[in-house]
């Protein structure tokens, strides 16, 4: 495949509002990229916090060929994935870096990047996706109230060139949708997905957002529309949709 198309702009509010309001117009895997973002988005509304000039912030258009509305999340874990497999590349086995439900990515207990992703629907087919990526890559003091926020160069203890990460990053988020939509195996990529979370293993505290309850809990499964299965300590199984349910730090 050839390399994904950058273009690299001074400023916006959102990458992901500037990217839909271009719509039709932006082809498959080009990618526009903020070197100050005054507006950014994150799950839900959160805000995600980035200096200027010191990060990435990127969308990028991705326009699946043929998918039903229903496999989203299938795009969102193989982008999650391919984004986490960069990183790796870049940060070693040392950084201890997986995939927090649903999709953000985490150094240890330290939140490194996330992704904010925005599905177009036509009738029953996933038309395009807008794929919103932040990453903390050179910022080495965060001034938000975000409780647990580290950087790539906090973590290496040198800084590194966005440019070239930005490409390698979509690059490869291009390069795994394309394989997966000539061979979409998803019981292998959802294994891969599972094998890559983030406290996959043993009992964990969470609280449900609705109720304030507090309890521990493994998980059990992630399923296919996206929702996080939870096991608690009485065996009861529980399932969460986005925001339902958050874990204890």
């Amino acid at each position: 495949m050839k390399p994904a198309s950058i273009e690299w702009i001074d400023s916006c509010e959102s990458t992901n509002t500037e990217m839909k309001r271009r719509g039709a117009a932006v082809p498959h895997a080009h990618v526009l990229a903020a070197h100050a973002q005054t507006a950014g988005r994150g799950q839900r509304g959160n805000d995600w916090e980035a200096a200027p000039c010191l990060n990435l912030t990127y969308s990028q258009m991705l326009r699946p060929g043929s998918m039903d509305a229903s496999r989203q999340f299938d795009l969102s874990m193989l982008a999650s994935l391919a984004i986490l497999g960069v990183l790796r590349r870049y940060l070693g086995a040392d950084a201890c870096l997986s995939i927090k439900w649903p999709n953000d990515i985490y150094a240890g207990d330290r939140k490194l990047g996330g992704i904010l992703i925005e599905g177009c629907v036509s009738g029953h087919s996933l038309e395009s996706m807008v794929l919103g990526v932040g990453i903390n890559v050179n910022q080495t003091e965060f001034l938000s109230d975000a409780p647990n926020p580290v950087s790539m160069a906090q973590i290496a203890g040198h800084t590194f060139e966005l440019e070239a990460l930005a490409q390698a990053l979509a690059d490869e988020t291009a390069t795994q949708m394309s394989i997966y939509e000539d061979d979409p195996e998803y019981d292998e990529l959802h294994y891969l997905y599972m094998q890559a979370l983030w406290r996959r293993e043993g009992m964990h505290p969470y609280r449900d957002t609705a109720t304030g309850e507090r309890f521990d809990a493994e998980i059990a499964d992630v399923l296919p529309d996206g929702r996080l299965s939870l096991r608690t300590a009485s065996g009861e199984i529980r399932n969460y949709e986005f925001k339902q349910v958050a874990a204890i730090l």
